[in-house]
């Protein structure tokens, strides 16, 4: 879907916020963004990121962290260096993070992000993202996301647990993949909805859709299907790890646990051991029916 060319500054709408990066076009950004350009009435939450450019103060500041993040007198730093601790970018702005400013070194950046896979500027949306995210009751996470019969189920799990494959066997059976690597969930009174991102994996996944969730499978591979229990506290602490919380700062990562917690104690979650055939397809049917039909909590 083409962009429209008298755009200067690029407005995508993500996980029903339009956030709009002033000082960059609509092309300075990968490919994969196009489906989400802002089109039509605005949604109620908003972000304007404010992209300065080079900045030389950033030349002597280093860090021995790769991710940072600092909330002082109300206003957030964020920051992230190289292996030789060259800081590579700042994004700074205070809660709600409705206004973000951002800004990164003259070489190390580039450096670092010109043959980024999403594209150079693919960071700066998914910093903007996670933080406007956060007092919202949302989050970002690393994993794939389904429709099955109109409600959302998500599959998560450490690299190499297939979810670049899972997503192609539903898509095989014609059931539509939200994303294959970075799904964006948002809480809303109790319930949490699933959004589709521009930051697919090797799938190639991108689709500019949400719907409301119905469960989470934290994926295994296995010689045969099978679903199996898992405790919240396990369910939390697999969250973790396939959650976009690299700052671990208590202005942070508080709120993230909150919404992790309660994520779970709202959704149904299990393991899901799976071989890589299309009829995994049907065994996830199967169970989704059998949770409608006889409910079941979690340990």
């Amino acid at each position: 879907m083409p962009i429209p060319p008298e755009c200067s500054d690029a407005t995508f709408d993500l996980a029903d916020i339009r956030f709009r990066f002033e000082g960059l076009r609509p092309d300075s950004f990968s490919p994969f963004f196009q489906p989400f350009f802002a089109r039509g009435a605005a949604p109620s939450d908003a972000c304007v990121v404010e992209v300065l450019g080079a900045c030389p103060e950033l030349i002597e500041l280093r860090s021995s962290h790769a991710w940072n993040f600092a909330c002082r007198d109300g206003l957030a730093c964020l920051t992230g260096a190289n292996r030789s601790g060259q800081v590579m970018w700042r994004m700074t702005g205070r809660e709600p993070y409705e206004r973000l400013r951002f800004e990164w070194h003259p070489t190390a950046f580039s450096a670092m992000y010109d043959r980024e896979f999403y594209g150079p500027y693919g960071i700066v949306a998914i910093l903007a993202l996670v933080l406007r995210l956060l007092p919202l009751g949302g989050f970002v996470m690393h994993g794939s996301a389904q429709v099955v019969d109109g409600r959302a189920i998500l599959c998560t799990g450490p690299s190499g647990r297939g979810k670049s494959t899972i997503s192609r066997l539903f898509d095989s059976c014609g059931v539509p993949v939200l994303t294959d690597e970075r799904p964006l969930l948002r809480r809303a009174g109790g319930a949490f909805s699933v959004y589709g991102s521009p930051w697919p994996s090797s799938g190639g996944f991108v689709l500019s859709a949400s719907a409301p969730l119905r469960k989470l499978y934290f994926l295994e591979h296995g010689p045969e299907h099978a679903v199996e229990p898992v405790s919240t506290r396990e369910a939390v602490l697999r969250l973790l790890d396939v959650s976009m919380v690299p700052w671990l700062d208590s202005a942070f990562f508080d709120p993230v646990i909150q919404t992790l917690e309660a994520l779970i104690r709202s959704v149904p979650h299990a393991v899901l051991r799976f071989r890589p055939d299309a009829s995994v397809v049907d065994a996830v049917r199967r169970d989704l029916d059998f949770e409608v039909a006889s409910p079941r909590e979690n340990p």
